[in-house]
């Protein structure tokens, strides 16, 4: 938006003569996007820059994200609004202490069950008898 032109000039630089470092100079960056874990992103879904999608939030097809996105969110629209939460906050909050996650793949497995069945509290309970 600082340029006096809309043309991308750096994304050319080889027919402009002008360093490849500059390439990112042809868009605003606001930072970069961060997806949580267990997210789930709609087909065509557009994230901008510089947006924070919190775990296990999910993102509706051909939304437009411009705002972070607080965990276990469901968000649509264009641009992108809360339609709701997955959860309570209690179960959340478990949620986001156990971070299953981050557990190796065969922890993970055994978990399945219990993940599944939606139930955080069997969840915690499988999850302290690893």
């Amino acid at each position: 938006m600082g340029s006096l032109s809309t043309y991308p000039f750096p994304l050319f630089f080889e027919e402009w003569e002008t360093p490849i470092s500059e390439v990112t100079a042809a868009w605003d960056n606001k930072g970069d996007i961060v997806v949580g874990s267990d997210v789930w992103i709609g087909y065509e879904a557009v994230i901008l820059s510089g947006v924070h999608i919190g775990d296990g939030a999910i993102i509706g097809t051909r939304t437009v994200v411009t705002k972070d996105v607080e965990p276990y969110t469901i968000v649509g629209g264009v641009p992108a609004k809360p339609i709701r939460r997955r959860f309570d906050q209690e179960t959340i909050q478990e949620l986001e202490a156990l971070r299953w996650w981050d557990l190796p793949f065969e922890q993970v497995r055994h978990l399945l069950p219990a993940i599944r069945c939606g139930n955080v509290k069997a969840l915690a309970k499988a999850y302290r008898r690893l």
